[in-house]
């Protein structure tokens, strides 16, 4: 602060100090008064306004309250559908791993029917083997009857 400052500022507060109990004063009696219709216009357009304010806030919260549900509904939406295609897709593994047991068995007894097929061909043969050679014997044997009768 400068020199000259000073004395200023001495005067500004010396002048307040000696208005203040005339202010107060003032404004006691002017409690007592009736308000003009410029006040009062004024004090309502203040209430008006804040009950505008308080209106507006309490949409504002209603808003994010209903936002909030909508998200809510909406999340819960989206997880349903999650779960829905998550238990579809395990159907579908479940249908599929089925699917290949099954063929995986039909294969196999298709093998075990090809082999119990190729044993029942190899013990044909094996009957029509001895078969021939039973009757190559017997042949042999009337062949070797007949000539030693001779």
């Amino acid at each position: 602060m400068s020199v000259l400052g000073v004395p200023k500022m001495l005067v500004s507060q010396s002048v307040k100090l000696a208005r203040l109990p005339l202010d107060l004063t003032l404004d006691a009696v002017g409690g007592l008064r009736q308000p003009t219709l410029e006040e009062q216009l004024a004090d309502e357009q203040r209430e008006y306004a804040e009950e505008l304010r308080e209106e507006a806030e309490r949409e504002r919260r209603e808003a994010d309250e209903e936002r909030r549900k909508r998200e809510s509904r909406a999340g819960e939406a989206a997880s349903a559908r999650k779960r829905k295609a998550a238990d579809s897709a395990a159907k579908k593994e479940r249908a599929n791993a089925k699917r290949e047991r099954t063929a995986k068995l039909q294969k196999l007894e298709a093998k075990e029917e090809s082999i119990e097929a190729r044993e029942a061909a190899a013990r044909t043969e094996r009957q029509a083997e001895r078969v021939e050679n039973a009757a190559a014997a017997a042949k042999q044997a009337r062949k070797d009857g007949a000539d030693s009768s001779d």
